[in-house]
């Protein structure tokens, strides 16, 4: 297990406030891990992870969630989340490292299938939307890939389809993130998150044309989704479900992105 992901296990996965992001110099990051179990292993896997996680992240600054993921070529892997945070909560000293790595070696990576693969994505809180309190539950996460030289675009691009999400469907929470360190390989610059209860949720027809056109004028939705394709090279959309038997902390998100 990289060191750097035990430095991230640190960190809880919180949304803060539009005022703790301006009074804070630095902007905010989420981390994340990916790793999956031996597939004869999995009873043992489990019992580490659980019991490392509630000695070692179960509350505070140390608090950590899992969730599994339900489909695509990443199905039935687990991802760590760990933020927002700014960058200097790394430089913090964790008291407990000698004692928590010990731990994770002995009882969770001899369970591990593969190296984890850590990413940071940079938290926008001006495109963000989380209204009220809610319960951590299911997530629908979309990664696109950004046609490189197109930053200023996608970021153009989103305060428009993000005003009309927070105007017009503010009852569902989500978060816009970039990545710190993106790839021209790995073609994973910008995840767009989408949180709710409901597996009914995902068959609804949740209207974004009509909504779009209202905003921003008739026939606009059809000027953006062809401006949208010219800036990017295809996405990947995974479901992931919050894993309450393996997280450190629980699922209230007690927080938000307004005012």
């Amino acid at each position: 297990m990289k060191s750097i992901f035990y430095w991230m296990m640190l960190i809880p996965f919180l949304v803060f406030s539009q005022d703790q992001q301006t009074n804070n110099e630095e902007y905010l990051i989420v981390g994340s891990a990916i790793y999956s179990a031996k597939s004869d292993k999995m009873k043992e896997f489990s019992e580490g992870m659980k019991n490392h996680n509630e000695q070692y992240h179960a509350e505070g600054a140390m608090g950590v969630r899992i969730f599994t993921i339900m489909n695509g070529e990443n199905a039935y892997d687990y991802m760590a989340v760990m933020g927002p945070m700014p960058w200097s909560a790394l430089d913090t000293p964790n008291p407990n490292q000698e004692a928590h790595d010990q731990d994770w070696e002995n009882n969770v990576v001899p369970y591990l299938a593969s190296e984890e693969e850590v990413t940071f994505w940079r938290f926008h809180n001006n495109f963000s939307h989380f209204p009220t309190d809610f319960e951590m539950s299911k997530l629908r996460v979309t990664v696109w890939d950004i046609a490189r030289g197109n930053y200023d675009e996608m970021i153009s691009k989103l305060e428009k389809v993000t005003k009309v999400l927070k105007e017009k469907s503010s009852e569902t929470p989500f978060g816009i993130y970039t990545n710190e360190f993106s790839s021209t390989k790995s073609g994973q610059d910008l995840s767009v998150v989408y949180f709710f209860d409901d597996f009914a949720w995902l068959g609804k027809d949740q209207k974004l044309k009509e909504k779009f056109d209202e905003v921003h004028g008739s026939g606009s939705f059809d000027t953006f989704t062809q401006e949208w394709m010219d800036i990017t090279n295809g996405a990947t959309q995974e479901l992931w479900i919050y894993n309450q038997s393996l997280s450190g902390i629980g699922p209230q998100v007690t927080t938000s992105t307004e005012d």
